[in-house]
């Protein structure tokens, strides 16, 4: 993990929010990202990335995931379900529906790899 977006993952973590096991998933969820979307993750381009995927991850944790996906988020899922599809696996939560946090995770998806209009 590049060290300055492990900088934001330790003070997610230092701060509370977000516990130690979400932190110590976090470099592996990283490595695969980078692996999937052949990207590098820094706190350049994944910064938001990073904070967005780490307070979701709490929050599925907590049983309190997003549910409400906006028509936009809809067109971005429509246009990638490939990645809609990796986003709800790196979410995994079991039974829980982590469909409307997946749908955010898609969209930095398409923010990382410059396919925001597709």
């Amino acid at each position: 993990m590049d060290a300055t977006l492990k900088e934001r993952v330790d003070l997610l973590h230092d701060t509370n929010q977000i516990n130690d096991e979400i932190y110590h998933r976090l470099p592996g969820i990283f490595d695969e990202v980078e692996k999937y979307l052949d990207v590098i993750l820094t706190e350049e381009n994944a910064g938001s990335f990073a904070s967005h995927v780490s307070v979701a991850l709490q929050r599925i944790s907590e049983n309190n995931p997003v549910t409400e996906i906006s028509d936009e988020l809809k067109s971005v899922i429509e246009a990638n379900p490939k990645y809609y599809q990796f986003a709800k696996e790196v979410l995994s939560a079991g039974s829980l529906n982590v469909d409307a946090e997946a749908a955010f995770i898609t969209l930095y998806f398409c923010l990382l790899t410059g396919e925001e209009n597709a």
